[in-house]
Order: structure tokens, then sequence, then C-alpha cells
């Protein structure tokens, strides 16, 4: 029962189901009363089977509604991010848009920088960890 799709666990409930249906027949042609029935070792089984069964579609509806959740989040994200870049630039003239732009390059190109400066300020240290690595 290691299934993943939800139609496959709706048809093993449906066979659980019917077994238990049949086996509940059969004992009452026996005639044994259904409250004896109930701790038919038999039954026991099948009723644990459907149990577990519905717990498991249970918890895959939850799935698909979550993703559902997030999907419309993430959409509305959007939209509300594309409504914000159509107001600043109808606000903002395009010359001014263009070194905004370059500014968040030039930015991530400080980062770098940055960190090599570090190094070279601690360059007894560098050296030596890359000393020790060649090493072993």
């Amino acid at each position: 029962m290691a299934s993943k799709s939800k139609n496959v666990r709706m048809e093993q409930l449906r066979v659980f189901e019917k077994k238990l249906a049949l086996r509940l027949e059969q004992l009452e042609k026996k005639g044994i009363s259904k409250e004896k029935a109930q701790s038919d070792p038999l039954v026991k089984s099948l009723k644990s089977k459907i149990k577990q069964t519905k717990v498991r579609i249970a918890v895959f509806d939850k799935f698909v509604q979550k993703k559902e959740e997030l999907a419309k989040a993430k959409a509305q994200k959007l939209a509300e991010a594309a409504q914000e870049e159509k107001a600043s630039a109808s606000e903002a003239a395009p010359e001014e848009a263009k070194p905004k732009k370059k500014k968040s390059a030039d930015a991530g190109e400080a980062t770098p920088k940055k960190a090599k400066k570090q190094a070279e300020a601690s360059g007894e240290e560098a050296p030596a960890k890359k000393a020790k690595k060649k090493e072993e």
C-alpha cells in the first residue's frame, strides 16, 4: 500500500469495504450475531485497514489543499509585484530606473571585493589555512 495516488487509495478503500461487507455476510449466514462478528479477527483487521486508508486519503487532501493555497498566495504576490512595478515605472522616468539597476549590480560586485579585502587584511591566517590543506 505504498501508493501516493488518491485514486489508488480510494480504490483500496472500496475493496476493503467490500471485503468487510462480504465477511459480515458470511458470519451472519453462520448464525453469528453482529456484536460477536465485531470481535472476529478478520473483521477487526479490515476495519483497521479501512481506518488507515481514510486517514491517508485525508492527509492527501490536506496536502492538495495546502498546495492550492500556496499557489494562490504566490500568484497574488506576483500580481502585487507587477502592480508595484507599473506604479513605480509610471512615477519614475526611464533614465532614473537604469541607474538603480546599475547600483544593484554594483552592490553584487562590492560584496566579493569586501571579502577579498578582509582576506588580505588577515593575510597571515589565510595562507596558513591553505598550507595546512596542502600538507594533509
